[in-house]
């Protein structure tokens, strides 16, 4: 019986990590997938609460691979004060909107993204 009670203290112990660790995860953590493109990984927010965000190769004609994002409004990141500007806003728990904007010509893009986890 007491083993029992252990392995019950230990499985809680954990569900209360995993739900504080759920807690403070953002909601763009995570893949993100586009049709016919490798994903959008982004990281978990620093302390500072910008995340990391790797771009697929297929967007490296208009976005380095790697971008800094900062929070920007309510759903939203975006890179702060760089060309081209990156911004990914969340539609919903499942779907985002990625936009690209340079200031070359054509150094624009709008792509839906869903989750891929």
């Amino acid at each position: 019986m007491p083993r029992l009670h252990a392995l019950a203290a230990a499985l809680l112990a954990f569900s209360v990590t995993q739900a504080h660790a759920a807690g403070t995860a953002s909601p763009f953590t995570g893949e993100w997938a586009a049709m016919g493109l490798s994903p959008v990984v982004v990281g978990a927010p620093d302390a500072h609460h910008q995340v990391q965000a790797t771009l697929p190769d297929e967007l490296h004609n208009y976005a380095p691979h790697q971008v800094t994002l900062a929070p920007h409004g309510k759903d939203g990141l975006q890179s702060p004060g760089h060309d081209p500007l990156v911004t990914l806003h969340l539609v919903s728990a499942n779907s985002a909107t990625l936009t690209i904007k340079g200031t070359k010509p054509g150094q624009t893009v709008s792509l839906p993204l869903s989750r891929n986890d």
